[in-house]
């Protein structure tokens, strides 16, 4: 026997079980009281006469049965009411975070204490699938960030040997070996991505390099890139300068504070890569001759996702947020100052401990 939608809600079965108790009891105390005999003792002249009567029928029974029957109803919906109202808060809390997002919380701070705890337990699976989500949509970003410069730097590499007039095997050889170093890199940035995905920390593969030779890469790379928009990138610094860093994080960050200043740099001018060696601390910095940063933007500009309003268009905003965190990684820092020094607009200092 199939019962109708209506009886298979869990209001509507407390409903009908609060109205069974309640009218119930009224019921039993009605009914006892049309049973129950009625004695009545009288004294007539001395003569003391007793009167019994058993069944014997009210009219007001059985309106007042008749009458409390939706009183009974009426309060056994609003108790089932009451009783289901947690449930209730959790199903529209999970239909309001399907349609939106994953920042919405049931938070019960009162009600049954299983349903409690069953609040609780929700509330911290949302806690979970929120803090999954915004990692994967940062490793989105990171990927989506990280990748743009080396396609750019393959795509700029192409169009310059394809634009040549005068091509030689000679010209188009360097073309295909940066190339080729540009997506070793770019495989090894997306293989570092993806692990750092999985994991639930960033690591660091730490192992011997020359600082010089990984920015010498760097800047072979960018070079191809400020080509294309008329903008030299120079690069000073002693010889050699060898520790224990990791290498593939490290020209990431350096190759997202030269991209930053050949997207604020005019046409004609250079970005210069320069980098000092300290007793336990090596310094790269960058510098354009771009607009500069206001003392406002300057609070920001390493929060990820901000952009001030001269970046419009341009990105994400991710690039000078990740320097940061692996030059932090590395037992260091990156600042910067606007206006640098020797009449640079804008330097950015990118330092790592030996």
């Amino acid at each position: 026997m199939r019962f109708p939608a209506f009886v298979g809600s869990l209001r509507a079965q407390l409903t009908i079980a609060g109205f069974a108790v309640i009218y119930g009891t009224v019921l039993t105390l009605f009914g006892v009281t049309y049973v129950t005999e009625d004695e009545s003792v009288t004294t007539s002249a001395g003569i003391q006469v007793v009167t019994r009567s058993s069944g014997q029928q009210f009219g007001w029974v059985e309106v007042a049965v008749v009458a409390l029957a939706p009183v009974a109803a009426a309060l056994a919906w609003w108790w089932a009411g009451r009783a289901v109202r947690p449930v209730e808060r959790i199903r529209s809390v999970a239909e309001h975070i399907e349609a939106t997002d994953l920042g919405e919380r049931i938070a019960m701070r009162q009600g049954p204490t299983e349903l409690m705890s069953l609040a609780a337990s929700f509330d911290s699976m949302l806690d979970r699938l929120h803090r999954a989500a915004v990692s994967q949509h940062q490793v989105i970003d990171e990927i989506s960030h990280e990748l743009r410069t080396p396609i750019a730097v393959l795509v700029t590499n192409a169009d310059v040997r394809l634009a040549s007039r005068d091509p030689s095997l000679e010209l188009y050889r360097e073309g295909l070996e940066q190339s080729r170093r540009t997506a070793d890199r770019m495989l090894a940035t997306l293989e570092r991505l993806l692990v750092d995905a999985r994991g639930s920390a960033r690591s660091l593969d730490r192992h011997p390099a020359d600082l010089m030779e990984i920015l010498r890469g760097v800047v072979a790379e960018m070079t191809v890139v400020g080509a294309a928009r008329d903008i030299r990138v120079g690069f000073t610094g002693p010889p050699s300068v060898t520790g224990s860093w990791d290498s593939t994080t490290v020209a990431r960050a350096v190759t997202n504070l030269v991209d930053n200043a050949l997207r604020h740099a005019p046409p004609g001018s250079t970005v210069d890569v320069d980098v000092r060696d300290g007793e336990d601390r090596i310094e790269v910095s960058v510098s354009d001759h771009g607009p500069g940063i206001s003392a406002a933007e300057a609070d920001n500009v390493f929060e990820r996702s901000w952009r001030g309003d001269a970046d419009a268009g341009q990105g994400r905003g991710l690039g000078l947020a990740i320097a940061r965190q692996i030059a932090e990684a590395h037992g260091g820092d990156l600042s910067v100052r606007s206006p640098g020094p020797d009449g640079y607009a804008t330097t950015f200092t990118f330092a790592v401990a030996r």
